[in-house]
């Protein structure tokens, strides 16, 4: 998810919706939830955001920046250990 977009929740709930009018089974499935662009924004603003996604939604996320390769490699080893 763009973590750019006014509304996290919103466009969260938007791809869920669209995964379960194409299968409910998908909805059961573990989900790997990455914030994405967040070089776009400062630390507090990225911070304040995901803070308030996971208390809305009551899930963790991943954070990424297509410019830092360390962020890169925490959703790697995620998405390895999901097909592990």
């Amino acid at each position: 998810i763009d973590i750019t977009e006014n509304n996290l929740e919103e466009s969260y709930n938007q791809v869920r919706n669209e995964l379960g009018e194409y299968s409910s089974d998908l909805l059961k499935k573990d989900e790997l939830i990455v914030l994405n662009k967040i070089d776009l924004l400062d630390e507090i603003e990225v911070n304040e955001k995901v803070k308030n996604f996971k208390k809305k939604t009551k899930k963790n996320v991943l954070l990424l920046s297509t410019l830092r390769k360390d962020a890169l490699m925490k959703v790697k080893a995620k998405l390895i250990n999901y097909v592990s």
